[in-house]
């Protein structure tokens, strides 16, 4: 067993931190180094759509010696809500869940959030390991057994204190993350460098504070050392009574932004972003942050893109009256004295709180106002019963090559016309329909070779026909020129294409149509 790379210690337990390459493969041995003797829990992946897409079935498969099932909902910040909460804790119970069986978090901020407070509530409490898998997620989220949902009046009103077993965080999933998610998570690394590791702070500001630009190495000892500030501020305040306060830095104001904007226009990080950057403004009215400090440490939080948005001022401050750290009629301000000098005040004046508001404004409209954080197009390559048997079943019909060599050849492809691809095949009709409703929001469109189902399943043709993503119907051979049951398609009809008898060019043929579409 490879031991933690990090631990939190904490009164009751000590919480082991793995933090390695690979370590998804390595799911179901970690877990269970954390079981007692003979112990086999029954688990229950909570993920959403996007997560699942990439890595569940590689989770499921390294928790192969227990039995495991997986609640699967749309990814998003709108999910964090007490819908989604019941949802998940309805099918938990209907299920059989029980006080000893586990919970694994798999995901970012928002499944961690919402996993962890599931697990406190359900039966007053169950076990749960967390499994982040973006930026966020490793250097923020997953450490300190903070969870929660939000309130429409307010980010993160509603939670509870619940530590995990242990959190298990492979650095080879952020390989996968969006522009926007690297973005998130910068902003959490950023403020724990500000708070408490001013070398790190130096290296943002000769490199970057966009982590997604950094060299791997530097990247992976940078999250080490963001991980390792979050740990020692959670050992001297796991509750949240003094000195965990703040790690709340710039989250005032990026909290205001996200409820002014109904969580839909801002990623967490970038709004954190622009909040650091009018803490900045108030800590020199407030606190005596030296101006000239103040417009060092914002030229570098500049350089990060963001979204444009028309929020006024007013909208800002009425965010800024649910905000959770407000006691006893007063909110609580993180500011900065200077790098590695947080301050907690509640003193501030309401017009230097408006003046900031004013700043904040002023950078929401200066943000990109096309449309923004483009990604790739995603596209999933599924194919049905029999192709994996290509190369060896009537190569005079459908070629010489193997369904590896098939799907390489189309990653390259997909690779030159700047296209992200999932390559997914199976036997079984149930499977398929699993298969495209699970990608149903992470794909822009699917390119489906039915197989023998072409022909006789009405199930498929009711699946793709129940999701809104396109669907390409390909196959290798011509089947219009083939014997009389094959030459009817059942599927067409609710496919936006079928491209028949180019062999491997109609995969390429269907990409390209797809990529064109985005």
């Amino acid at each position: 067993m490879i031991p933690p790379e990090l631990q939190l210690a904490l009164p009751e337990r000590t919480i082991p931190i793995w933090v390695q390459d690979g370590a998804l493969s390595r799911l179901g041995t970690m877990v269970r180094s954390v079981l007692s003797e003979k112990e086999t829990p029954r688990i229950t992946i909570l993920t959403d759509e996007n997560v699942a897409a990439l890595y569940l079935d590689e989770a499921i498969n390294s928790l192969k010696d227990f039995h495991t099932r997986a609640i699967v909902f749309p990814p998003g910040e709108g999910e964090k809500q007490f819908a989604r909460l019941r949802t998940i804790l309805d099918e938990l119970i209907s299920e059989g869940f029980q006080r000893s069986d586990l919970l694994v978090g798999l995901g970012g901020g928002v499944v961690t959030d919402i996993c962890g407070f599931a697990a406190s509530i359900l039966y007053r409490g169950v076990r749960w390991v967390a499994v982040p898998t973006t930026l966020l997620g490793m250097s923020d989220a997953a450490i300190g057994g903070k969870t929660g949902i939000d309130h429409a009046l307010g980010k993160n009103l509603i939670g509870t204190f619940h530590q995990p077993q242990a959190i298990i965080a492979d650095l080879d999933m952020l390989k996968t993350l969006p522009e926007r998610e690297w973005r998130s998570g910068s902003a959490e690394v950023a403020k724990t460098a500000l708070l408490s590791t001013p070398e790190l702070w130096q290296e943002i500001q000769k490199i970057s504070p966009d982590f997604s630009n950094w060299p791997q190495e530097e990247l992976q000892s940078a999250i080490r050392v963001a991980m390792r500030g979050k740990i020692d501020i959670v050992e001297a305040d796991e509750r949240e009574q003094n000195q965990r306060r703040l790690l709340n830095l710039g989250h005032t104001f990026g909290h205001a932004i996200e409820v002014a904007t109904n969580y839909q226009a801002f990623r967490h990080g970038e709004a954190v972003f622009l909040g650091l950057r009018a803490m900045l403004h108030l800590s020199v009215r407030a606190v005596g942050l030296p101006s000239e400090e103040a417009h060092a440490i914002d030229a570098v939080l500049a350089k990060v893109p963001h979204p444009a948005a028309e929020i006024s001022i007013d909208q800002i401050l009425s965010a800024l009256e649910h905000d959770k750290k407000k006691a006893h009629g007063k909110l609580h301000w993180i500011l900065l004295k200077a790098v590695e000098q947080p301050v907690i005040v509640d003193d501030v004046k309401d017009e230097w709180v408006r003046e900031a508001a004013e700043e904040l404004v002023g950078y929401l409209k200066e943000g990109d106002a096309a449309p923004f954080g483009n990604r790739l197009s995603r596209v999933l390559v599924l194919n049905g019963p029999n192709l994996n048997l290509l190369g060896e079943r009537e190569p005079e019909v459908y070629g010489s090559q193997t369904l590896q060599e098939l799907e390489e050849k189309i990653r390259r492809r997909a690779e030159q016309i700047d296209v992200e691809i999932l390559c997914r095949q199976s036997n079984h009709e149930g499977e398929l329909i699993d298969l495209l409703q699970r990608f149903r929001h992470w794909a822009d469109g699917i390119i489906f070779n039915p197989g023998a189902f072409t022909h006789t399943s009405i199930a498929l043709r009711d699946a793709i026909a129940a999701i809104d993503t396109p669907v390409i119907e390909v196959h290798l051979s011509d089947i219009s020129k083939r014997e009389d049951f094959r030459r009817q398609s059942v599927l067409s009809p609710v496919c936006v294409r079928q491209i028949s008898g180019k062999g491997i060019s109609g995969y390429f043929e269907a990409l390209e149509f797809l990529a064109e579409q985005k």
